[in-house]
């Protein structure tokens, strides 16, 4: 299974509710460039699953857009901020028959998850916008390979 991890862009720094905080207009132009580049590299998806924070969803349509993916993305809260990285582990292992999934949510749940997914003890934050590529067995209770990284400035496909 490929596994893409993406940092939602950057968001309003304040709302009603840390829950409400949209992107900005940086934000959306960075999911854009973020989009775009997966859609130049060939990244498709199987499924979409999203935070059901605003930024995250608004991320995950910008994506979806740029990725030609039509069908609906999931929103669940086991990629809320906070989450546990065993849950990401679980929802993978629901998704039988699904080739690559694309998960958009935030910090610290991605860079946790990630460094679970590839047995590490721990890997840097993700940046905003930034999206990395994870190649899982087909036992996905083993550790995954590093495929490459999408750097949210340039829009470039990186292999470190």
């Amino acid at each position: 299974m490929r596994v893409t991890l993406i940092r939602h862009g950057e968001a309003e720094a304040q709302a009603w509710r840390d829950e409400d905080r949209a992107l900005t207009k940086r934000g959306r132009a960075d999911a854009r460039r973020v989009g775009r580049a997966l859609g130049r590299h060939g990244a498709r998806f199987g499924l979409i699953v999203s935070s059901p924070l605003v930024r995250a969803v608004q991320t995950a349509e910008i994506v979806a857009a740029a990725t030609g993916y039509r069908r609906a993305i999931l929103a669940t809260r086991l990629l809320i901020p906070d989450a546990e990285p065993t849950g990401v582990r679980e929802l993978l292992a629901q998704q039988t028959g699904v080739r690559s999934v694309a998960l958009v949510a935030h910090e610290p749940i991605l860079s946790a998850a990630c460094a679970a997914l590839l047995g590490f003890a721990s890997v840097p934050a993700l940046k905003k916008a930034e999206a990395i590529r994870i190649r899982l067995p087909d036992d996905i209770t083993q550790p995954g390979q590093f495929r490459w990284r999408i750097d949210p400035v340039s829009g470039k496909r990186l292999r470190r």
